[in-house]
């Protein structure tokens, strides 16, 4: 997969195939979730659900393959590889921005996981359409200690994958232990989403228009990257 993302582009003559593919894959996702979007506004519950359904989980399973098979962009703590513009650009624009579009793509897939579930408990099927109910939505106390502790097992996991299998370096172990360290911090700050939005329907709401600027931010940084990697900057 890795020699298949590296091959030559199609929308800059500097650009890899992975690099155009995640590019035109954001900007299809980023219109389907505001489309999506759209459609809860409308009351259209039903569609709205299976929309945000497939892309998510389509954006999840795209993501996580291309993420992991480009280790997380780990070139942010390795060098400036990829970069062929000034060092001081390197240091004080780019890397600031690349870095910033990893932590967003992180806290979106978290929140796209989270969303799918929430929006779930906080709707009732009423005669074939999902609609949001104003209730007090909380998690069982049991459910979120099993979470941690499966989450706390997959971390662990990878890390002997990295480590004895795929034999990566230690910014590829830092990067992943950041990401799992996120999804905690969100699955901790659940508590705290409980108290101060009890109503699951109004935190649904609100998380939605959180959730979706963040992949609007997504795309404007992956477009800066990619200006900035194939474009401006490519490396010769």
């Amino acid at each position: 997969m890795k020699a298949l993302l590296a091959q030559p582009g199609f929308l800059a003559p500097s650009g890899t195939f992975g690099a155009d593919l995640s590019y035109l894959l954001a900007v299809l996702f980023t219109v389907m979730f505001l489309f999506a979007w759209g459609l809860a506004k409308k009351g259209l519950g039903t569609q709205h659900h299976k929309l945000i359904f497939v892309s998510m989980v389509s954006m999840l399973i795209y993501f996580i393959g291309y993420y992991y098979a480009r280790q997380l962009g780990v070139l942010t703590l390795e060098g400036k590889e990829g970069f062929g513009g000034p060092l001081d650009i390197y240091e004080n624009i780019f890397l600031p921005t690349l870095t910033t579009h990893l932590v967003l793509v992180c806290l979106g897939l978290i929140l796209s996981i989270y969303m799918i579930f929430q929006g779930f408990r906080a709707c009732d099927k009423i005669e074939g359409n999902y609609i949001l109910q104003s209730r007090e939505l909380r998690s069982n106390p049991k459910i979120f200690k099993y979470t941690m502790a499966i989450l706390g097992g997959v971390w662990a996991a990878n890390q002997l994958i990295l480590i004895f299998i795929r034999q990566k370096s230690f910014a590829a172990s830092l990067a992943w232990a950041i990401i799992f360290g996120i999804i905690a911090l969100v699955i901790y700050l659940e508590k705290f989403i409980e108290k101060s939005l009890p109503d699951g329907a109004n935190r649904h709401r609100i998380l939605g228009r959180v959730t979706m600027v963040i992949f609007a931010l997504i795309l404007v940084t992956s477009t800066l990257v990619y200006l900035m990697l194939y474009v401006i900057y490519p490396k010769i």
